[in-house]
């Protein structure tokens, strides 16, 4: 997913305060980095219609802390808990609706998986329990 959002991040088309995306990189560290350094900071992007699509802080040029990503519509799509580059919390998505309401959770205790949830758009439960695959290792719901 980190290298998701540094593709996202290089190729998007708006930054504030001046920061273009031909200005920000990611590098083979895994880091973002901002001029050819590590990137420490807020970083917000927007959609082409002006609302914001993503934010969160970087430390060092790891995301770091809460990260938010947003519906064209402005409703949140997703959040993400990092602590310096690794996933350690909830991950929790959203259907685009008016009710904005949870499509599915997992849970991740640094950077392993740990169980996920899922809900249908009225939010009765899909999966209310953590699930396993063949060879019984926990089965990520998408």
């Amino acid at each position: 997913m980190l290298a998701g959002l540094l593709g996202w991040a290089a190729c998007s088309k708006k930054k504030p305060d001046g920061i273009t995306p031909d200005r920000v990189t990611s590098a083979p560290d895994g880091k973002w980095h901002l001029d050819g350094k590590p990137w420490s900071g807020k970083h917000v992007n927007k959609h082409t219609n002006g609302k914001t699509s993503f934010e969160g802080d970087l430390i060092d040029g790891q995301p770091h802390g809460d990260w938010t990503w947003y519906y064209e519509s402005g409703n949140v799509k997703s959040r993400l808990v990092f602590e310096l580059g690794i996933k350690n919390g909830n991950e929790t998505h959203y259907y685009d609706n008016d009710g904005n309401t949870q499509m599915w959770m997992k849970t991740w205790k640094r950077g392993s998986f740990a169980e996920s949830f899922q809900w249908q758009e009225d939010g009765s439960p899909i999966l209310p329990h953590p699930r396993a695959d063949t060879n019984g290792t926990p089965l990520a719901v998408p």
